[in-house]
């Protein structure tokens, strides 16, 4: 047996097609990979309909590029209200050790995120329209009740990516998304050309998303649930309602600080800016960066999941989950870096001239991230929440105080220089303990 599987790896290693296939077939079978590229295709995607969409969004609204920076501000405060308030760390925590509770798990993450959701919606109704002038169409109290059910529903359209990752069918992620972002081209298209509304990019984002909700429900209560209890039960040790508790706290101040970074931080600049035209540059620039950043997050998420399905093979995991994210990340950002001034001219001028080398800088500030982002995958794993909070709430905060005070509101690149600093400043700091978790298993003679 072992004088034919070095016949194959020889005339594997002969041909690099093979070669390349066979190690395709090889990481499709491993779930830690399977899921993994199930999300990041899902980020590839997500990434490159993003991009189509808001090239499209800057074409139709050419003649206003300040309605299309009014537009994605509010997008980022319906999604900050909206995921800021998800459990997902809860159900990719807990959701792979689960299984006649699976159901339960979800339901109660989705109405505690809900219900979370609709209170901060109500809250920056209140006292945000009021003091930011780019929020101040939304006084009204009509704007208020479509902006507490936008909220909940990006919500719950949040928890559901986890509810798939968590139950190791991460494959079903991208599908949905490239279903929901067909749509919403689709219907930005129809709102431009005929009904001319201000508000068209807001409804073209988030009315495929409310048409989402029953369809992937029904498939994930009716379909991937039933199926996953069938084949956990008696599997394990299963967490108790104590140890999904004791989680809580700083699993969901950890989330709080993650999330904050990605949709608070664009929030907060938007506030100081008058320039609406600057802001659609910064905004195209940041959704962009943070779009890359999904692919820093996907290992990292299945490294959880499937060390919490198996702590045993927490160590190698986490090498081959580090390999394989730089392996990917590396050349994903030089090409970023070389080619996104011609890519945002595509969009107009100001965009490469402004948003361009902003980008840049996000772009580079991934591999840092990706470490950061590794390293609270395995800290997930062993509960320790505590260290989850303090690593993600030093990130964003260190980003929030120090962007007003380099910022002055026209030059975009002192953000970019800021992302970067602080999140190498943090892998750094984290670096040490991420090789002793890679390690463990080799010095106890695994």
């Amino acid at each position: 047996m072992r004088t034919a599987e070095r016949t194959r790896s020889r005339r594997a290693g002969r041909n690099p097609v093979r070669s390349v296939i066979s190690g395709v077939r090889g990481d499709m079978a491993d779930p830690l990979f399977r899921n993994a590229y199930a999300l990041v295709a899902n980020g590839a995607f997500t990434g490159l309909l993003g991009l189509a969409y808001w090239t499209l969004g800057a074409l139709l609204y050419d003649h206003d590029p300040g309605l299309v920076g009014r537009n994605w501000a509010v997008i980022q405060a319906i999604m900050f209200l909206g995921g800021v308030t998800t459990l997902n760390f809860l159900l990719i925590r807990f959701l792979p050790q689960t299984a006649r509770a699976a159901g339960r798990l979800v339901l109660a993450c989705y109405g505690l995120g809900a219900s979370a959701a609709a209170l901060l919606a109500v809250g920056f109704w209140l006292v945000v329209p009021s003091r930011a002038p780019v929020y101040g169409h939304l006084g009204t109290a009509g704007a208020g009740l479509w902006l507490v059910l936008l909220a909940v529903a990006w919500n719950l359209f949040n928890q559901q990516e986890a509810v798939f990752t968590g139950l190791r069918r991460a494959t079903w992620v991208p599908v949905v998304n490239l279903a929901f972002g067909a749509a919403k081209m689709a219907l930005l298209v129809v709102l431009a050309v005929t009904l001319h509304p201000d508000d068209g990019i807001v409804l073209s984002w988030f009315v495929p998303v409310l048409a989402a909700l029953v369809p992937v429900n029904a498939l994930i209560f009716g379909r991937l649930i039933p199926r996953h209890r069938a084949d956990n039960l008696g599997r394990g040790e299963r967490p108790t309602r104590r140890d999904i508790v004791r989680y809580f706290g700083g699993g969901w101040l950890g989330g709080v600080f993650q999330y904050a970074a990605v949709s608070l931080v664009p929030v907060a600049v938007t506030a100081h800016l008058r320039d609406d035209a600057v802001n659609a540059y910064f905004q195209m620039a940041w959704a962009l960066g943070m779009m890359l950043e999904l692919l820093a997050l996907t290992l990292s998420l299945s490294l959880t999941v499937e060390g919490a399905f198996d702590s045993s093979v927490l160590a190698a995991a986490t090498r081959a989950a580090l390999r394989r994210t730089f392996a990917l990340m590396t050349p994903t950002v030089v090409l970023v870096v070389l080619l996104c001034p011609a890519a945002l001219t595509l969009l107009g001028e100001g965009y490469a001239a402004e948003g361009a080398p902003l980008l840049r800088l996000l772009a580079v500030a991934i591999l840092p991230k990706a470490l950061i982002e590794m390293h609270v995958g395995v800290l997930r794993v062993r509960s320790a929440t505590g260290t989850i909070a303090l690593v993600q709430g030093v990130r964003f905060l260190a980003v929030l105080a120090a962007v007003p005070l380099v910022f002055d509101g026209t030059d975009l690149t002192a953000i970019g220089w800021v992302v970067l600093g602080v999140n190498t400043a943090v892998a750094a700091a984290i670096a040490p303990s991420l090789r002793r978790a890679c390690t463990a298993a080799r010095r106890g003679g695994a």
